[in-house]
């Protein structure tokens, strides 16, 4: 098992980093390979994506079902493949004072992938681009 992790603080509140965070509609706005993302029962959601799935350079289109429990008490996103359970991550958002949040982002995989670091280094500087946008600032 490999496990990737990534930080970053933002300037926003953290009730309202997690409200938009935690809405699985938003997830294409922030994770960038994603394309599409709907919620499809409780803790359930289908998405679509754009990923080099056979190493040529070049991204397919796949789709799949994933977990997805947004826990509001403990303001922390968790995720996973059904199919795979290797596969799973998490966010959670925490406060680091004056308005400030912190972002820890967390994904673990049976195998080491290559780009995903930089992956998730990208999805927290979408997530801080899309909550300076959400909070007009």
């Amino acid at each position: 098992m490999t496990t990737y992790h990534a930080e970053k603080r933002v300037n926003h509140d953290v009730t309202d980093a997690f409200a938009y965070l935690a809405d699985p509609a938003n997830l294409p706005d922030y994770f960038p390979r994603i394309t599409s993302a709907r919620k499809v029962g409780p803790d359930l959601v289908q998405t679509t994506a754009a990923v080099d799935t056979d190493g040529d350079g070049k991204p397919e289109r796949v789709s799949g079902e994933a977990w997805f429990h947004a826990d509001e008490a403990a303001h922390e996103i968790t995720w996973g493949s059904p199919e795979h359970s290797e596969y799973h991550g998490s966010l959670k958002v925490t406060p680091a004072g004056d308005d400030t949040t912190l972002l820890s982002l967390q994904l673990d995989a049976a195998d080491e992938h290559p780009g995903i670091q930089h992956a998730l280094d990208e999805a927290l500087d979408s997530i801080a681009h899309e909550l300076a946008a959400h909070s007009g600032g």
